[in-house]
Order: structure tokens, then sequence, then C-alpha cells
């Protein structure tokens, strides 16, 4: 059995006011020397940018909360950006892996981005709650995920992923998306409930190809596309199976594709997929 990491060992308070971001990081890069899950149990803890590590399970237990810092000079510069250029105000992050592999963020709690607290006096910034770069064997599972000030997710260039039983809340600004895929293969979307004010679900490529993604068995409510495959679409998209999933309330397309920038979308199969109102 793998060893556990208790940010509370490294100074971490969790009162909801002091910053834990050093404890927390410090209990990630304690893990990853090993390999082991970093454990936060009874309070919340505030933090800053956190960066997470190969073969680290940030396990945020029911008795938690993940609360982002109200300050954007928490959140690094060297997060990578949004994708979208029309967004810079997108670019910062609170939790962030890059180039690794066997990453697990579960539990049964709370990552809570306190999205009324940005944008910042003198600032444009919002940050997403998470975002994955060339990374392999990522799990996101069994988590609340609410109040993004930006994004909820994006995967970015990463093979084998697993989003599942995940409650996505993100309706504070107007582009609260739930899970977003750029250029990802292998992707696993299962038992998820998202309601927000943009796109539920989003499979793009920037280039490279998107292939091999299931998504099953979720609940959609948007104030724009419950799940939208392209737009971003300079590479491949294909092999993209769609099933047992439930839109409800959709203010605009409940599947929508859009094939706009030279590349292609093939082998899209919808079933038993209903949308009300």
């Amino acid at each position: 059995m793998k060893d556990c990491f208790d940010p509370r060992s490294y100074g971490a308070v969790a009162d909801g006011h002091s910053k834990d971001t050093a404890a927390v990081q410090a209990a990630i890069d304690a893990a990853a020397a090993q390999g082991g899950t970093v454990r936060l149990a009874g309070g919340t803890f505030v933090c800053g940018t956190l960066y997470l590590k190969s073969n680290v399970a940030l396990e945020i237990t029911n008795s938690a909360t993940l609360l982002a810092s109200p300050d954007i000079a928490d959140y690094g510069t060297d997060t990578h950006h949004n994708r979208y250029r029309n967004e810079p105000e997108l670019d910062r992050c609170f939790l962030f892996a890059q180039d690794a592999e066997n990453v697990t963020i579960c539990g049964s709690g709370v990552i809570d981005g306190n999205a009324a607290a940005f944008p910042n006096a003198g600032s444009i910034y919002r940050p997403m709650l998470l975002r994955v770069l060339r990374c392999r064997n990522v799990r996101v599972q069994n988590l609340r995920l609410l109040n993004a000030a930006a994004w909820a997710t994006a995967f970015l260039d990463s093979d084998f992923i697993w989003a599942t039983d995940l409650h996505i809340e993100n309706h504070r600004n107007y582009n609260g998306d739930g899970l977003d895929f750029d250029s990802c293969r292998h992707v696993w979307v299962r038992g998820c409930y998202i309601d927000g004010t943009d796109d539920n679900l989003c499979l793009q490529s920037s280039g490279l190809p998107v292939q091999d993604v299931h998504i099953s068995d979720c609940a959609f409510t948007s104030v724009c596309v419950g799940i939208r495959i392209g737009l971003k679409s300079i590479g491949e998209i294909s092999g993209v199976v769609i099933s047992n999933c439930t839109m409800r309330n959709i203010w605009r397309e409940g599947i929508k594709l859009e094939c706009t920038e030279g590349g292609s979308i093939t082998d899209i199969l919808v079933e038993n997929v209903t949308m009300h109102n």
C-alpha cells in the first residue's frame, strides 16, 4: 500500500482563511518522490495553483473542501494557456498537471473555484479549475466541482483519461464549461451530472487527433450546448460513442457538430439519448 501524506504535517491549517498552498504542494512533492496519496480531510484548504505530479493521487474526502484562493496573485503564470486566443483571461488555473502520468484526483469532497472572487480589481484573469497538458493515465473521479471562475476542466494533448461520477455546477460566468477535451485519445466519461452556462462537454482538435471517446450515463443542462464536437477542428475527430444520456433545459443545441478548420469529424454514434425542453 502506498503511503498517505497529510498536508497538516507540512503546516496546513484548513480553516478556510489561511493560505495552505505551500503545505499542500509540499505534500504533493513528497508523495511524488515515492508514489502515494495526498489526503485532505476535516476542513477547508485555501490554495492557489497546485502542481500535480506523476504517481500521486490527490484525495479530497467528504469532510474536506479544496477552495481556490481569492487572490489572482496566488496563481502561476507557467500553466500553459487557454487555446481560445480571444479568451486570454482564462489562462490561469487552479490545478495543473503537465507531462505527467498516473495522476488521480478523487474523493467524495468538493473542489470550489471561488468564482465570486474573480476577476480581482485591476486584473482580467479568472482561473480554470483544472488543466491537464500532455499527460497519460489521468483519473478524475467521484467529486463535486463547483463554482469555477472559468471552465471547470481542460484536458489537452493527453491519452487515457477517466472522468467518472462527477457532479459539476458552473453557473457564475458566461463561459462555464464542464469537461473539455482537446486533442485527446482514449477517453471515458461516465456517470457525470453537468450543469453550466456554456458547453457541458466539448471535444476539439487543435491539431492532434481525437479518437476513441466514450460518453455514457450522464445528465446535461446548459445555457449553451450539451455536447459540442468540433469548432476547433484542425485535426481528425473520430470514434466517438454517446449513449444513455439525458439532456434537460438546454437553451441551444443538445449535440452540436462543427467542422470549420480543415480537419474531419467521422464515425460518431449517438444512441439512447433523451432531450427535454
